[in-house]
């Protein structure tokens, strides 16, 4: 029996799209920026069609070091409709959609747990102490821009949500204390759209 060698056995990638030479392996390094909350009826999704090359995108604010990787999870229940003693599957239906995002940040320090935590600090002494009430908050709401680059190849994948519910944690990462922001993304449509959407993402050549 002759050895198979073909394109299924050495799995061949796809070598062409839209955006050029595809991605063997996508390789994330991730950065988290946010911003005060968007619109959710109309939201500037063309905004942000902008490759960002490793820079801060113009009005965001940098979470600073994201610790391994950000994990964005979008789930849609499949409902059944079944019928008779045999339970024939007739039709489905979707009962419930959610999209949600959650990151460890290794600078486990004032301004990363500010603007997650949206907090405001009272001043204690001028340039080095300053306290906050954790619990005194309510519902944070910011805009989310993820950025997504390749480590290989340098390609780009941006997830942007006009408005993201976050809330926090403290984590024990070995021997390091690290903030995870953990967020809600909220359905949206986007200006010109007449859909709903939960996040926008930008593939970048």
């Amino acid at each position: 029996m002759a050895v198979v060698t073909n394109k299924n056995t050495r799995q061949n990638p796809i070598t062409s799209g839209k955006t050029g030479t595809q991605m063997v392996k996508f390789v994330p390094a991730p950065r988290v920026y946010i911003k005060a909350e968007e619109s959710i009826t109309s939201a500037p999704v063309q905004a942000y069609f902008t490759k960002s090359n490793g820079s801060t995108p113009s009005g965001w604010t940098d979470l600073g070091i994201i610790e391994s990787v950000a994990t964005v999870t979008y789930t849609k229940e499949i409902k059944e409709i079944k019928t008779g003693i045999d339970l024939v599957l007739r039709q489905s239906y979707v009962g419930e959609k959610t999209a949600s995002i959650e990151f460890n940040l290794s600078q486990f320090d004032d301004v990363a747990f500010e603007t997650v935590s949206g907090l405001t600090a009272s001043t204690i002494v001028s340039g080095s102490t300053i306290n906050y009430q954790v619990g005194s908050e309510d519902i944070v709401s910011k805009a989310l821009l993820l950025v997504l680059q390749n480590k290989l190849d340098g390609k780009e994948i941006q997830l942007y949500s006009p408005s993201c519910d976050f809330t926090f944690n403290f984590q024990q990462n070995g021997e390091f204390m690290e903030l995870q922001g953990q967020g809600k993304l909220k359905s949206f449509t986007a200006t010109g759209s007449a859909v709903e959407s939960f996040f926008s993402m930008t593939f970048f050549a």
